[in-house]
């Protein structure tokens, strides 16, 4: 599986490597990593951790980032992401969805590190319909 993270020209390098690494875990289902992006107290943080769960179960995910809109400041960013999924089912010669979507994000700087406070839609993440 590829992951390709476009380099976000004006942002800061904490930026670049949260979302580089969100697009990394993705395709790695590595829910640890893919979830310490973000604020837990974030509003739908706990549905959005059973999405992905039940989404990096069920498929093998490609994710690429290309930022759209990137503002903000030292300690608070916001940010537009086109961001595409390509969620390919675990069975053999099984459905491959697809999925593309300006996703926004705000992110806050908590001590030395960005955490992502919100994002929207959450029903990005959710499981995708693979019947076959």
């Amino acid at each position: 599986m590829l992951t390709a993270t476009y380099l976000f020209a004006d942002s800061p390098r904490e930026i670049i490597d949260v979302f580089g690494a969100m697009a990394a875990a993705l395709t790695d289902n590595n829910l640890p990593e893919f979830m310490g992006a973000f604020d837990k107290n974030m509003p739908g943080y706990g549905k959005l951790k059973t999405d992905v769960t039940a989404l990096m179960t069920q498929a093998d995910i490609t994710s690429s980032i290309e930022p759209v809109k990137d503002e903000g400041d030292d300690t608070t960013r916001t940010l537009d992401l086109d961001w595409y999924l390509q969620v390919r089912s675990l069975y053999p010669d099984g459905p491959i969805v697809t999925r593309r979507e300006v996703i926004h994000c705000q992110l806050r700087k908590q001590g030395k590190h960005w955490k992502i406070v919100s994002l929207q839609p959450l029903e990005f993440f959710a499981p995708a319909k693979l019947d076959k």
